[in-house]
């Protein structure tokens, strides 16, 4: 019901034009004029459904480094992956001559290049993972690569505005071309992580015990950062760097459903798709008629979250 009532908010609101709830009921049986039937059609449909989509991804991809990682406050945000799809971006839009395939490519490129230095660098790949070295890790990605996501800005001077409006995570200006590759990977990421459930279970109990019932949590903490990182990357190649959807969403789907993954990987994807219909409705309407960022709400929404984890945490190594 909640998902049904932020997808009701998101193609509610909006625009200049008056297209309220009621008048998107009669599109449905064609009752709108052309021209309001084109609005919802080809410009709020497609937004609605790429924001749920965009939630499900991110709240996917937070799970599976929280789980992978055994941290709480690990995230595509705090983990520097966010800030690395967006500089795989900025490379690609600045030197288009190095764009493998597409640019969703550079995001998943950036993303997971972003994921794997801060996982070499707070010891992942030797086994000796620290919390609080992940954590300064990602911190320190995350600052470099928007430091050179800026500095991106200086080498066009006819990208930088569009590059900055990217940057806060926008999706004003989506259509539905752009939700193909959005709900490819969230089937698919979705099916690999529900079917990985067991081991990031057996994970959650520590090396140790999952090396002793036959999981191999190397192969399972890379190939989780992996998937977050692909998840993440083109979700950014869309609407840019949003915030703290991966970090929220599995804290409360653990708190009001289960700590059993084979139950969080349907609760993830549903409340993160939520999350970002709420937050997308509520974009249109804070500054109406004009619109603010959902990147921006979504950081307004996750940032008391993230200081509240840190502060009520007992220890974090």
């Amino acid at each position: 019901m909640a998902l049904l009532g932020g997808a009701a908010l998101s193609l509610a609101t909006g625009g200049r034009q008056d297209i309220g709830f009621l008048q998107i009921l009669n599109s449905v049986f064609a009752q709108l004029d052309e021209q309001s039937l084109s609005i919802v059609r080809d410009i709020r449909a497609p937004r609605t459904l790429i924001a749920a989509l965009i939630g499900a991804n991110l709240g996917l991809a937070g799970l599976l480094l929280q789980a992978t990682t055994r941290n709480p406050l690990s995230s595509p945000s705090i983990l520097g992956i966010n800030q690395g799809a967006a500089l795989g971006i900025a490379i690609g839009l600045v030197f288009p001559s190095l764009v493998l395939f597409n640019i969703d490519t550079m995001a998943v490129l950036g993303a997971a290049f972003a994921g794997g230095l801060t996982l070499t660098l707070a010891g992942g790949l030797k086994g000796a993972l620290s919390a609080l070295r992940l954590i300064l890790s990602g911190v320190a990605v995350s600052a470099f690569a928007f430091a050179l996501v800026r500095f991106t800005f200086t080498l066009d001077d006819e990208l930088a505005l569009s590059v900055i409006q990217w940057t806060t995570g926008d999706i004003a200006d989506v259509r539905w071309k752009q939700a193909t590759p959005l709900l490819v990977w969230c089937l698919a990421g979705g099916l690999l992580t529900f079917f990985m459930s067991h081991k990031l279970n057996l994970m959650a109990l520590g090396e140790a015990a999952s090396k002793g019932l036959g999981s191999d949590p190397r192969f399972t903490l890379l190939f989780g950062i992996l998937l977050a990182a692909i998840l993440t990357g083109v979700s950014v190649s869309v609407a840019g760097p949003v915030m703290f959807v991966g970090l929220i969403i599995p804290h409360v789907c653990r708190a009001a459903f289960s700590t059993d993954h084979r139950v969080l990987v349907p609760a993830v994807m549903l409340c993160g798709a939520t999350l970002m219909l709420v937050a997308d409705g509520a974009s249109k309407l804070i500054n109406f008629p004009e619109e603010t960022a959902v990147g921006v709400v979504s950081a307004l929404i996750g940032a008391p979250y993230f200081l509240y984890l840190t502060i009520t945490a007992k220890e974090i190594d």
